[in-house]
């Protein structure tokens, strides 16, 4: 995967040899009404700004195009070789893959009898960490219908219904065209973080205008700052962050 160090175009560092590898993978795509090809001169000139404007506002339907082209941040992505200019798809289309869906029971894993959630011992009456299938956490108003357990194909139904809203957030609330893995890790983020928290979060911002200002210098630094709990950084979710970050950026669905 071709990478650069540094940040390429309007109000980027411009390292040259950075430039010449963001020149080379324009002069790859295709896209509709492209110019005459860049000059691979390792220049971030105005041609090479306003051709990087045009791939980030036709390619990746950004409405405020912020002509930079970022480490590990989505316009660097959709350039990489390979990826022939494909965007991906609206959001609103798109609904977890089975990939996701798989990963996220591997995490939660199968418990067909409640349970507490926070010391894992089995419980027969309601708690409030009562817990059943793929870490559905039981109302007390569901214990009646739950308390007996629960088959294979009903925690099915169960996490697909609490997965819903947090799909939902992702489809509604990014504003820009997503590949699958990319839908992927933000349902996988959203979930772990709560619809709020993802509402009011930089990772939003950034995704629907690259040139929002937070206090972060790239995607990913927004996203892997999701690492604390209660104020203190947590191993768990560093690595879980991690890993949703190589789904997002390279596909790479891997357990934490």
């Amino acid at each position: 995967m071709a990478g650069i160090q540094a940040s390429v175009g309007r109000g980027g560092e411009n390292r040259p040899e950075d430039v010449r590898t963001v020149q080379r993978m324009l002069n790859s795509q295709t896209f509709p009404g492209e110019p005459a090809p860049l000059a691979e001169d390792g220049i971030a000139g105005p041609n090479t700004i306003q051709r990087i404007e045009r791939f980030q506002a036709v390619v990746l339907g950004f409405e405020t195009p912020d002509g930079r082209v970022d480490p590990g941040a989505a316009t660097l992505q959709a350039l990489q070789p390979g990826t022939g200019g494909d965007a991906g798809e609206e959001p609103a289309s798109l609904t977890p893959s089975d990939e996701a869906v798989d990963l996220l029971k591997s995490i939660e894993g199968l418990r067909l009898e409640p349970y507490d959630d926070q010391t894992g011992d089995p419980v027969d009456e309601w708690v409030p960490g009562a817990t059943v299938g793929y870490g559905h956490l039981i109302g007390r108003d569901e214990w009646d219908r739950y308390r007996d357990g629960v088959s294979e194909q009903q925690a099915e139904s169960l996490l697909e219904s609490d997965l819903a809203p947090f799909v939902q957030a992702v489809q509604t609330q990014v504003r820009r065209r997503l590949k699958q893995h990319e839908f992927d890790a933000l349902v996988i983020l959203v979930f772990n973080i709560g619809t709020g928290a993802f509402a009011a979060s930089s990772v939003l911002k950034m995704l629907n205008d690259p040139s929002a200002e937070t206090a972060y210098d790239s995607l990913e630094a927004a996203w892997k700052a999701w690492n604390k709990s209660q104020g203190r950084v947590m191993e768990g979710l560093v690595k879980r962050r991690e890993a949703e970050w190589k789904i997002f950026s390279a596909g790479v669905y891997e357990r934490w």
